[in-house]
């Protein structure tokens, strides 16, 4: 408020009388009086010190109104910070007095303080609220929205703050009509405005954008939570914004990715954007150069996201909506979206947003509390699945779920019911990372071709007579030999070049042949299958110097001689084609928890254009992990099941091995398999 106003003064400055002829005491005037406003917004936003900023205020009007001519739109704003200075010293009504007298100065302004009406009827909105007059609050959030509408358009942000504002008074007075309505009003803004601009943004001014905005469209469950909705447009709304916002971020770049795949300028100059942001983030760059390469990058990107749009229209995802979705399902299926969000200070609930072919409307069904999930990790099915399945009716075929929040970190799909059948079991269990991939394909092009590793030689030591002495395959201070993972390569090259499948050659790399080099070599060669047995790790964002900017740097993968690659280096590789991975390692699964999803290996190889991935979601016994993955590819390759029909096939097999303890479901439920329609 405080820079526009400063800019606003300078610029009435020149628009009334030219430079030139200002004479100098009428120069220092204008500048005392910017000194003094700065100094009292200071006083009353940073300071603290509201009565101090009111009477800078009050002998700055005092001059003002003293001087002929003064531009009444900047008197307004002087008003309109004075009456902030009275709120937060509860005067309210001398705060609601200002705010009168700068809506009068404004409309006195004509032309040129229309648009600032908006913002004083928010604060006179605010004021009242805090003055305890309900329907004074409710006028002026009425008329906030009419000059917002009327002064900026229907998408506008100051339009949609002011809805907002609305939306929360309404909330606050129980008028539950008003307050869904206009909650849902912010939303479609929001969205609209995504589907209009994304395409023409940069991938960090994307992040930027959507951090300021979601926020927004999360509080709709707050609301739904709170009104008790259950069944309507509404909740129709909630099922759209999980559509828009998960994983929205990294759909949008894989989806652009896609769009270049076929056209080789297009390519070129998306690798070129690669190489840019490498060396930017390149240790042995240069402060200067970095920056200059990012500014390239930048500008090639939003370049390239305006031609890539126009010739394949990338963004068509954004578009999918929960009609589109329900007409994927048959009458047997169901489509599930988790979402979490905040009640209160301290509480985060889950809840399901269920959509059935069989009903009108979504239905919003909260579940369980953050704090209870982990207390209950090993039987969450009677909290998160028997109530939506009571909901139903009926018993589904197929289940295609998108978890969200903790529920990424707990194989949710292989839960015991309370009569002891397992969901993975009793039902067809899909986890998706959104179910918009049920309406939404994003015309994959198939690679070809396999590359198997396994049985990979960390040091010198290593051999096939010295295996893991904790029998894992996770990250420690050592890498032991992992003699499972040769067994589990050799079949599963066997079984691939044995099959039938023309498109499919399986090349094997074990020993030191397996290094981080081979696989970077992979880029651009549009592999159909790549399966990694190896170490895997994930540091926690908890730990030392880990923070949300290097949470890619923080999970990845051990090749031959100890070589590394981290998930970031993997999202910089060009996978497309890639239709299934398998990272036949410790905590594949894992990484850090964010509202457009999880960033660790999963992300990388998903940025890089993976499609389907199957993974871990903690550190795996090597001997059990090698049977589950021999049988998976038996099942996949030789028998022609589906890759869900696979896996599942492949945890019943390790499960039947009871003598040695492997149906406890630490021996076969950390694996998951991600997007595999």
């Amino acid at each position: 408020m405080m820079k526009r106003a400063v800019i606003s003064l300078l610029a009435c400055c020149l628009s009334y009388v030219s430079y030139a002829q200002l004479n100098k005491q009428a120069v220092a005037d204008y500048r005392a009086n910017v000194k003094s406003y700065e100094r009292a917004v200071h006083d009353i936003v940073k300071n603290g010190q509201p009565a101090r900023g009111v009477d800078t205020l009050t002998a700055l009007i005092r001059r003002c109104e003293a001087t002929d001519n003064y531009p009444p739109q900047e008197l307004a704003d002087y008003y309109k910070a004075r009456a902030q200075g009275y709120l937060k010293q509860q005067q309210y009504q001398q705060s609601a007095t200002d705010c009168q007298h700068a809506l009068s100065l404004l409309q006195q302004a004509g032309e040129v303080g229309r648009k600032d009406l908006t913002g004083v009827w928010y604060h006179l909105a605010v004021i009242n609220y805090n003055w305890g007059k309900p329907d004074k609050a409710m006028q002026a959030a009425d008329q906030c929205i009419q000059t917002a509408l009327t002064n900026y358009g229907p998408l506008h942000t100051t339009t949609l703050d002011a809805y907002s504002l609305r939306s929360n008074l309404a909330g606050f007075y129980n008028q539950k009509s008003k307050a869904l309505s206009d909650r849902q009003a912010v939303f479609q803004i929001i969205q609209q405005n995504v589907e209009r601009n994304f395409a023409y943004l940069t991938a960090r001014e994307r992040s930027a954008y959507w951090s300021r905005q979601q926020p927004e469209t999360t509080l709709m469950f707050a609301f739904a939570h709170k009104t008790g909705e259950q069944e309507s447009t509404f909740t129709d709304a909630l099922y759209d914004q999980q559509l828009l916002a998960k994983g929205l971020l990294l759909t949008a770049e894989s989806a652009l990715q896609r769009a270049i795949d076929n056209d080789e300028t297009l390519k070129q100059s998306y690798r070129q954007i690669r190489r840019l942001r490498q060396k930017a983030a390149n240790d042995n760059t240069s402060r200067q150069d970095a920056e200059a390469a990012t500014l390239q990058a930048d500008r090639l990107e939003r370049e390239l996201g305006t031609t890539a749009t126009t010739l394949h229209q990338f963004m068509d995802f954004l578009k999918i909506h929960v009609a589109d979705v329900r007409q994927q399902l048959t009458a047997n299926d169901v489509a599930i979206e988790f979402v979490d969000y905040r009640v209160g200070k301290d509480s985060t609930m889950y809840a399901a947003l269920v959509l059935s072919p069989r009903w009108q409307h979504v239905r919003f069904i909260p579940l369980i509390e953050s704090k209870e999930i982990a207390p209950h990790a090993d039987n969450l099915a009677p909290r998160l699945w028997q109530p939506i399945i009571q909901a139903l009716g009926y018993s589904p075929q197929h289940i295609y779920f998108a978890p969200s929040g903790l529920l990424y970190q707990y194989p949710i799909e292989s839960q015991p019911l309370a009569d002891g059948r397992l969901m993975c079991e009793a039902y067809r269990m899909h986890r998706l990372s959104s179910t918009r991939w049920l309406a939404f394909s994003g015309a994959h092009q198939a690679g070809s071709n396999a590359v198997v590793y396994g049985g990979l030689v960390y040091d010198e030591s290593d051999t096939a007579s010295s295996p893991s002495p904790s029998g894992k395959r996770g990250a420690m201070e050592e890498l032991p030999y992992l003699a499972g993972t040769k067994t589990e390569a050799e079949a599963i090259a066997q079984a691939i070049n044995n099959s039938q499948q023309a498109t499919l050659h399986a090349d094997l790399l074990t020993g030191r042949q397996g290094t981080a080099a081979s696989f970077t070599q992979l880029s651009g060669q549009h592999k159909a299958v790549v399966h990694v047995a190896t170490h895997g790790f994930y540091q926690p964002a908890s730990t030392t110097a880990a923070t949300s900017d290097n949470a890619l740097q923080r999970s990845g993968l051990y090749f031959a001689d100890s070589e590394v690659l981290t998930s970031e280096q993997i999202a910089a590789l060009d996978l497309q084609g890639l239709q299934l991975t398998v990272l036949s390692a410790c905590q594949t699964g894992q990484g850090d928890i964010t509202s457009d999803g999880v960033f660790g290996l999963q992300r990388g190889f998903k940025k890089a254009g993976a499609q389907s991935i199957l993974m871990s979601l903690w550190k795996v016994d090597d001997e059990a992990t090698c049977l589950l993955m021999t049988e998976f590819y038996k099942s996949w390759i030789t028998q022609k099941k589906t890759k869900h029909d696979a896996l599942e096939a492949a945890k019943r097999t390790v499960r039947s091995h009871k003598e040695k303890g492997w149906d406890d479901p630490k021996y076969w439920a950390a694996f998951i398999l991600l997007d595999a329609l």
